[in-house]
């Protein structure tokens, strides 16, 4: 018996197509995420200009606040005490 094993030309091409398929595909994913991603850094970066926006507030005045008081003589009598 000669039990010569051939190389399947069918079967080399096959996977050859599946291969260069799947790179293809897989090249096209590739791509279009990358122009999605630039697309919203882009987007992202857009400079926004606002106006400006003058406040005007009435100022008015604070109430004048007067501290009276006078020391006691009875706390220091306390703690000479001890």
């Amino acid at each position: 018996m000669n039990t010569a094993h051939r190389l399947a030309i069918t079967s080399a091409t096959s996977t050859t197509v599946k291969a260069v398929a799947f790179g293809a595909i897989a090249a096209l994913a590739l791509g279009l995420g990358i122009a999605h991603a630039q697309g919203q850094r882009e987007m992202r970066a857009s400079i926004v200009t606002l106006d400006p926006v003058v406040v005007t507030v009435k100022r008015e005045q604070l109430p004048t606040v007067y501290v009276t008081g006078r020391r006691s003589t009875a706390v220091d009598q306390d703690n000479s005490a001890e």
